[in-house]
């Protein structure tokens, strides 16, 4: 009997963090500012300003959101492509368009 009680116990436990971590990736798929933190400021920098990578201030005046969407997705020079999906490759780049 104890041992039932364990395993219903466990195998909730299992569903409940499932069920957050689902939850959490529905978060981040619609946050750019996430999106970003997580997957992008380890090389352009939490501030935007730049690190491994290049600075990522001002993106409207420098491309169109289909040319920076194409550089997110694709990558460019020393920069990987498709670390995002297509959707959050989306998110991240109307993020950018709008910081100054």
């Amino acid at each position: 009997m104890m041992k039932q009680i364990w395993t219903v116990a466990m195998l909730s436990l299992l569903l409940l963090a499932g069920c957050s971590s689902n939850a959490a990736d529905k978060q981040e798929a619609s946050d750019g500012e996430t999106l970003y933190g997580n997957k992008c400021s380890a090389c352009h920098g939490g501030n935007l300003k730049g690190a491994v990578g290049p600075p990522l201030l001002n993106m409207s005046s420098k491309y169109s959101e289909d040319e920076l969407f194409k550089m997110i997705t694709e990558g460019s020079d020393k920069m990987p492509g498709h670390l995002l999906t297509d959707e959050e490759s989306r998110i991240v780049t109307k993020w950018l368009m709008a910081k100054k």
